[in-house]
């Protein structure tokens, strides 16, 4: 199996209270030693996974940070990592340009009473400090947007600031309905979030800017923009989760856990592999809209997780697809 990324939660523990956090399920969990994390680094590198992305929580908040980081780009991987920014100091802004670690920042709101209102109070200048650390010490950086009932009309003022405030690109991602997201009904509507994806796509046509949409791969039926990327392959075997305990999820959004690399990577990616519920996520059933998309196999039926926790099936259509919108 050709994994190339390991999307690695280092802990679960944050120094925000954000209302749409995903990841909150996460707080308490004991995260793996240092030990374990440099035997998991090097297993990974033997079995020839190329690209690492750390994400919390805070990853920041990790007092071992620097060590792993030290050693994932010792073993000749990649490495980038999510974080709020609001935990950044010098030292830590130095490291991040010395080891080459690109850096994917949240800025959930175009205006402070926006971002305050998913992030808490005074974060912004907090989030604006960090930024100029960044570019005092060449981190190149990206932002990303959270979109949720707060903020999906902002796309377009979101792109203008991620380009002026020195941002290589602007992200964006669509909330699902778990964790403190949930518990605060703040996911985006399926109307919400295709209108955050088309202004977004126009904004970044305007600005020729690079922008990035995750976990929508449905976004290429709305716009067609040589600025814009919309990642795929949850649905194959590239790309895989794992919680700070060292488990590998379904999906980082859900509470399936399928093994623990504490007993090995080899080990664990066999058993990973073997599980019915992976089998059925990599090799889904498609009917229609499906079967007769143009994207039928790059999307493979959409996001999963999504259509779990909205239809209480891990089965195709993404229920926010458009073509699901047309024909409903």
């Amino acid at each position: 199996m050709a994994i190339e990324m390991i999307i690695w939660l280092v802990t679960g523990e944050c120094n925000l209270n954000c209302i749409h956090c995903y990841a909150s399920r996460f707080r308490g969990l004991e995260a793996m030693s240092l030990d374990d994390a440099l035997r998991f680094i090097e297993e990974i590198s033997d079995y020839g996974v190329e690209h690492v992305a750390l994400t919390g929580g805070e990853p920041f908040l990790r007092r071992d940070l620097t060590e792993i980081i030290r050693a994932i780009r010792d073993h000749g991987m990649s490495c980038n990592m999510s974080t709020n920014l609001t935990f950044l100091n010098r030292g830590l802004a130095e490291f991040l340009g010395r080891y080459d670690v690109y850096l994917y920042v949240s800025l959930d709101g175009s205006r402070p009473q926006t971002y305050e209102r998913i992030r808490g109070h005074g974060n912004w200048k907090r989030f604006m400090r960090g930024v100029k650390l960044l570019k005092e010490y060449g981190v190149s950086f990206s932002t990303v947007m959270a979109v949720c009932k707060y903020n999906y009309m902002e796309t377009e003022d979101y792109v203008r600031l991620a380009e002026k405030i020195g941002a290589e690109g602007s992200c964006i991602i669509p909330v699902l309905p778990v964790g403190r997201a949930k518990e605060n009904n703040v996911a985006p509507s399926r109307e919400e979030v295709i209108h955050s994806v088309k202004v977004f796509g126009e904004a970044c046509d305007e600005l020729g800017y690079n922008g990035c949409i995750w976990c929508y791969t449905p976004a290429k039926l709305l716009i067609d923009s040589p600025y814009i990327y919309v990642t795929s392959g949850c649905r194959t075997d590239s790309v895989i989760d794992m919680d700070p305990a060292g488990n590998i999820l379904l999906c980082d959004t859900l509470d399936y856990k399928i093994a623990n690399v504490r007993s090995g990577f080899s080990n664990a990616i066999k058993e990973y592999y073997s599980n019915e519920l992976v089998k059925k996520v990599m090799n889904p059933t498609l009917s229609e809209p499906c079967r007769s998309c143009k994207l039928r196999d790059i999307c493979m039926g959409g996001c999963y997780a999504r259509s779990l926790l909205l239809k209480g099936s891990l089965d195709p259509p993404d229920p926010y697809c458009p073509l699901v919108s047309k024909i409903e």
